[in-house]
């Protein structure tokens, strides 16, 4: 049996799996809970209610560590982001009913929950610092070191903003929704899925796209400091009355955005090269 035929098989299967499905759906739940979370955290920020916990993966990871049943949520997240990145990576190698493009941006996708996992993981393992702000100075600074790095990190940039772009084009075009069975929803969930679902996949990316052209910046100009994560956006946008509306509106769009996650859990084809 040739090389490509044994992958292409092992593609299918995957995309076949059930057991994946059903790990891919918790996946989305878990993302919903995670953009509720950081909602809440983008929130606390525009109010000023003093919570010392960052508007990042870091401060919804100890929010939810410090819940009872907290290390188990963090597992089932970790495995929920680790079957649905799976489930996006194979969707884009098997599902040749759309065009490379769409692929390619779906792969994304799938390396973004992987690293979500990973991320979820070290948490779990006890890394405290994981997903911080202070993490995200020490690595770029450690990236600026050689040349490599400068262009690992102007490569991640320009991943981010491109598939933010991607996002905002397909949610305004409608595509977004290529790989929801609509036809199984009630009236009003089909009626609430078109309306939240454009509305919060282009507020989540307008929120991200900044980051990733700062990180391009960073490389660019060789200076660390340039590179700035979702909290200290968020810190530094609320210095001004116009910037707190903005701040206001991205807590918003991610409320958006978790709840069109949690009406594609039982609808999304999660194995679809979308």
């Amino acid at each position: 049996m040739a090389p490509d035929t044994r992958l292409e098989r092992a593609v299918q299967g995957a995309r076949g799996s059930g057991v994946l499905r059903h790990g891919a759906r918790l996946g989305l739940v878990a993302r919903g809970c995670f953009y509720l979370l950081l909602a809440y955290l983008a929130a606390a920020v525009a109010a000023g209610w003093g919570t010392d916990r960052q508007a990042n993966a870091n401060g919804a990871l100890t929010t939810v560590a410090e819940t009872p049943f907290g290390l188990a949520a963090l597992v089932g997240a970790v495995l929920g982001f680790l079957a649905f990145g799976l489930a996006r990576l194979a969707g884009a190698a098997g599902d040749h009913s759309v065009g490379r493009l769409r692929r390619l941006t779906t792969a994304g996708q799938g390396l973004f929950y992987l690293a979500m996992a990973a991320t979820t993981l070290r948490f779990v393992l006890g890394r405290g610092g994981t997903g911080s702000t202070q993490q995200q100075r020490s690595t770029t600074a450690a990236l600026l070191l050689n040349p490599v790095g400068r262009l690992v990190l102007l490569a991640v940039g320009l991943v981010v903003v491109g598939i933010c772009a991607w996002q905002v084009r397909l949610a305004l075009r409608g595509g977004y929704a290529d790989s929801l069975r609509t036809q199984e929803m009630g009236r009003r969930t089909r009626r609430a899925a078109r309306i939240i679902g454009p509305v919060g996949v282009v507020a989540r990316a307008l929120a991200l796209a900044p980051v990733g052209v700062l990180l391009v910046v960073a490389a660019l100009t060789d200076q660390a400091g340039r590179a700035k994560d979702l909290d200290q956006l968020l810190v530094a946008l609320d210095q001004s009355s116009t910037g707190r509306l903005v701040v206001w509106l991205v807590a918003s769009g991610f409320f958006c955005f978790a709840l069109y996650s949690f009406i594609e859990v039982p609808y999304r084809t999660t194995h679809a090269g979308d």
